[in-house]
């Protein structure tokens, strides 16, 4: 059988030659020149353009099915990076900043540190210098206590008790003199670790500078204590001036050679020491 260009017209819907092709419209044989390189057309080629047509259409839908699933698959991240974005807002208004404290020993405020602030401030207390007992830790006593419970406690053994006492400076420098009770303030700062370092002036590298002071400790005669570091802007408690009452009795502590390694220490210096935080 033989079709003339000028009289063909492939009907892509229907039946050609008693064999049903797929499409979606009419194709003239004007529209494909290059399925025919002349004006005669035979069954053989008819049967070629209609096959490549096929390939094309089935090419084509193919890569519609893969940009809808395109499509599909980056609504599908969007959706998920939408959940995450607001599980991370709410992570983060229900998480609690780090932070700690620390006690700016001889000092009623904190240091103007961004970051820091007052918790309270206190008076110094400790144990008394010539007492073997109580305990040795120096602590930040608040100017406003809460007693214990009226029933607290039931009994005590042999009414023997532990003591805590007031402190006192026992050397003058700056605006405080001997005897002068010492204050504290506890302080907050929007970081998790802070540290105090003696024999440094300055902190590590990546650290703040809390405040730097020197080191105190009992006399050497006294029952040990714990070592605590002073502001080096050391201040009194008022109307407590030069009342000899002892307590927790704050000396400067000195370098001493021998299992300590002099140099880099010298024999009877004092030790300085700062705080910092991280």
């Amino acid at each position: 059988m033989i079709i003339t260009e000028w009289a063909l017209e492939v009907v892509v819907t229907g039946h050609l030659i008693g064999r049903t092709v797929t499409s979606c419209s009419y194709v003239t044989a004007r529209a494909l020149p290059r399925f025919f390189p002349s004006k005669v057309i035979s069954d053989h080629s008819l049967k070629n353009v209609v096959q490549s047509l096929q390939n094309e259409l089935h090419t084509l839908r193919s890569k519609v099915q893969q940009l809808e699933t395109a499509v599909s698959e980056n609504a599908l991240l969007k959706s998920k990076l939408t959940r995450l974005e607001d599980e991370l807002a709410n992570v983060r208004h229900t998480v609690v900043p780090a932070v700690s404290s620390y006690i700016n020993w001889g000092r009623k405020t904190c240091p103007q540190v961004n970051g820091t602030k007052l918790l309270y401030s206190g008076v110094i207390g400790g144990k008394i210098y010539n007492e073997k007992g109580s305990g040795v830790n120096t602590l930040c006593l608040p100017h406003d206590p809460d007693p214990v419970p009226s029933s607290y406690p039931y009994s005590v053994h042999s009414s023997l008790y532990a003591n805590i006492w007031g402190a006192e400076y026992q050397f003058s420098y700056r605006n405080i003199a001997t005897n002068d009770d010492p204050p504290c303030a506890v302080c907050q700062v929007q970081r998790s670790t802070t540290i105090m370092i003696p024999a440094k002036r300055n902190c590590p590298v990546g650290w703040i500078k809390e405040y730097t002071g020197m080191l105190l400790g009992a006399w050497e005669g006294e029952y040990a204590s714990d070592y605590i570091c002073l502001d080096e802007n050391p201040e009194f408690l008022e109307g407590t001036r030069s009342h000899d009452d002892n307590g927790r009795t704050l000396y400067p502590v000195r370098a001493r050679c021998g299992s300590l390694p002099c140099p880099p220490y010298v024999d009877y210096n004092y030790i300085s020491c700062v705080v910092c935080s991280q």
